[in-house]
């Protein structure tokens, strides 16, 4: 399992980036075991990566097992964490493995090179953001978990995060 071969099979990255940077993302990513009942995302946690899920299930949740709120289920091919890791907004949820899972972990370390390079790319993420905005919104009604970053100037947020002037 390499992380390049995950990478470049999911939409998120394969839409939004070219080869020489899918190498050069992948060569920086890390693959990351949990065993079931661990946390890969903890809610109100500093967002400083995203997950891609390899192999295995995650449970997504907010709150705590008595209060909280079950949003979503998700297998190989999901991918938790982008709105915290792209913007530094805190992280909105529980990811919990509901069984062992195998994931590939990027890194605000990993990105910020490519993003560096490519500052056009700014605009495509901060496009596929409002689309998983979007998504949430409509799942989970306005306000909802996905109501965290409505209305926000995304592109902006992200060169600020990562430092690239605009």
């Amino acid at each position: 399992m390499q992380p390049r071969d995950i990478l470049a099979a999911n939409p998120f990255f394969a839409d939004l980036l070219g080869p020489a940077e899918l190498d050069a993302l992948a060569k920086r990513a890390a693959v990351c075991t949990f065993p079931q009942g661990s946390f890969l995302i903890r809610e109100d946690d500093a967002g400083t990566s995203l997950f891609v899920v390899a192999e295995g299930e995650v449970d997504i949740d907010t709150g705590d097992r008595h209060t909280g709120k079950h949003i979503a289920s998700g297998g190989p091919g999901t991918i938790v964490g982008e709105m915290s890791l792209m913007t530094g907004a805190r992280r909105s949820a529980n990811v919990t493995a509901s069984s062992d899972v195998t994931a590939v972990e990027v890194t605000r370390a990993a990105l910020e090179p490519i993003l560096a390079g490519s500052p056009a790319l700014v605009e495509r993420f901060a496009e596929m953001l409002t689309a998983r905005q979007a998504e949430l919104d409509h799942a989970y009604g306005a306000g909802g978990l996905g109501g965290l970053l409505a209305g926000r100037d995304l592109a902006g947020m992200i060169r600020g995060f990562f430092g690239l002037r605009g």
